[in-house]
């Protein structure tokens, strides 16, 4: 083989190598550019908080254990409690692969909500993130918390080996896959996908919020 077939070959192994790294790299990656289908309609079965007829509903899919979702959420609280009477929030679970301990969390928080304390635990969860996420076994932990919330906490254990609650945070999961989420927190704005410059701040959330309001018919 000539030095010139040589160089042309280790070129292309080169080119190709960028390539595949390129490719890997994207898929670990949101989905950017891509218009995801809209979430499925609200309803009883749903964690929301404000008015039922609020001109304004911000769907938020998020991982208890995820980074991204504990950053957002002093935000999305700020933001809902500025814009109670005009906006529900309305919280569904997606629980991320690399993340072992998000369904525990997600489960947790459905055995919460059997005894009406859901939003008691979501609180729990993000506000003391760091005593739980990187535990081999949280779940004393999540009892720890409901203790504090008052709960029966022999229901409460009964509740998290519970097929049917886990089948819940699947229900939720599933939806989630279906209409093409693959990163955490996604949101969507009375259907709308929020873009990454309309969450970049509290700023910016607080606008978007703010327009779809305005925009909104009562």
């Amino acid at each position: 083989m000539n030095k010139r077939r040589i160089l042309f070959w280790s070129g292309f192994v080169i080119v190709l190598g960028l390539i595949v790294w390129g490719l890997v790299a994207s898929m670990n990656q949101p989905s950017a550019g891509l218009s995801l289908a809209e979430p499925a309609p609200v309803t009883a079965k749903d964690h929301v908080i404000g008015p039922a007829d609020a001109p304004v509903t911000l769907i938020e899919y998020s991982d208890f254990q995820c980074p991204a979702c504990e950053a957002y959420y002093p935000i999305v609280t700020q933001v809902f409690q500025e814009s109670s009477s005009t906006m529900r929030l309305v919280y569904r679970h997606f629980p991320l692969p690399q993340h072992p301990n998000a369904v525990p969390a997600a489960v947790a928080s459905e055995a919460a909500n059997v005894q009406g304390k859901f939003w008691g635990m979501y609180n729990m969860l993000f506000e003391n993130h760091a005593d739980w996420t990187e535990l081999s076994d949280p779940t004393p932990v999540f009892v720890g918390y409901a203790e504090k919330l008052g709960l029966d906490v022999a229901q409460f254990k009964a509740d998290l080996a519970s097929s049917t609650i886990r089948g819940i945070v699947t229900a939720d999961e599933d939806e989630g896959i279906h209409i093409g989420i693959d990163h955490t927190p996604t949101f969507f704005l009375n259907g709308k996908e929020l873009q990454p410059q309309q969450i970049q701040d509290y700023a910016s959330f607080k606008a978007a919020v703010d327009a779809a309001a305005s925009s909104s018919p009562r």
